[in-house]
């Protein structure tokens, strides 16, 4: 049977104050083309509608997007932040929150990799190029397109286990990462600046939270390796 995977929704309210829930494409497609049934979840305030949606679902996937409110982790809003929704903010959080309760399989990517890191007590940094670091990598390309850069797989992680190899290259387009880590948590990759770009939750059944995009690279061994193990532990949920 093939896993049902729910997909967190973006949120925008247009100028004209039309609410719209949305998904890019490729987040759809990725999942259907490794066999998944997607299912975008839009969001909600409303908890026990979200737990009804998440009984009928075998695993989760948090999307990309904009940027987190700073205040959550005790910062100021840097001037080359653009916040997701408020609306965006609070669901995802309690999506994630449960989800985890019902210990159900989670793949997170990019915006949703830092939304779980500050869930568990961890903070951001607000603009990757404002670091001081040795080691220059580039993490967003020219005019905010996507670039592509290496990272460095932990042996203890599932990452490694899975590939076999100490790098791989990612594509990536992000400004901001990952500077404190949360509890619970432990980085599977790192980007030669030190910027950890992948990590898994080491007590839980399935979580692994990548900062690179999979969806949009579905020709990349890695990639297809990443979704094919997903669903693996989603289809064992279910």
């Amino acid at each position: 049977m093939k896993p049902r995977i729910g997909i967190a929704m973006n949120y925008h309210v247009a100028e004209e104050g039309v609410e719209r829930a949305y998904i890019d494409m490729p987040y759809f497609s990725y999942l259907e083309e490794f066999g998944a049934l997607p299912f975008p979840i839009c969001p909600t305030d409303n908890i026990v509608q979200l737990d009804a949606v998440l009984s009928l679902l075998d695993g989760i996937l948090f999307t990309g997007g904009y940027d987190i409110d700073p205040s959550l982790w005790g910062e100021t809003l840097h001037k080359k932040a653009r916040l997701i929704h408020p609306r965006r903010q609070r669901f995802d959080l309690m999506l994630y929150e449960q989800a985890s309760k019902k210990q159900m399989p989670i793949l997170a990517l990019c915006l949703g990799m830092q939304l779980i890191n500050v869930a568990h007590g961890g903070s951001i940094h607000q603009h990757i190029p404002d670091l001081k670091r040795g080691v220059k990598v580039e993490h967003m390309g020219p005019k905010d397109q996507m670039t592509q850069h290496s990272v460095t797989l932990d042996y203890s992680g599932k990452l490694f286990d899975w590939l076999q190899t100490e790098s791989i290259a990612i594509n990536s387009g992000h400004h901001q990462g990952i500077n404190r880590l949360g509890e619970g948590l432990a980085p599977t990759a790192v980007a030669e600046d030190g910027i950890v770009e992948a990590f898994e939750r080491v007590d839980y059944p399935y979580l692994q939270a990548l900062q690179w995009h999979p969806e949009r690279d579905l020709a990349s061994p890695v990639n297809r390796i990443v979704i094919e193990k997903f669903l693996q532990a989603s289809r064992s949920k279910g």
